[in-house]
C-alpha cells in the first residue's frame, strides 16, 4: 500500500528542462530587411529573365 504525500504543496517528479537557446535572435527589422532584399534579388532576376 502506498503512503500518500504529507507535504502541504507537493513536489515534482522531475525538475523543469533547462531552457537551450538555439540559433540566433534575429530583430524583426533585420528580418523584415532580409526579406525585402530577398524579393528584390528575385524580383531583379525575374523582371530581366525574357531579355
Amino acid at each position: 500500500m502506498e503512503t500518500p504525500d504529507t507535504e502541504d504543496e507537493p513536489r515534482p517528479k522531475m525538475p523543469p528542462a533547462p531552457k537551450v537557446d538555439n540559433g540566433y535572435n534575429i530583430g524583426l527589422t533585420r528580418k523584415i530587411l532580409i526579406g525585402i532584399f530577398i524579393l528584390g534579388f528575385w524580383g531583379f532576376f525575374y523582371w530581366f529573365k525574357g531579355s
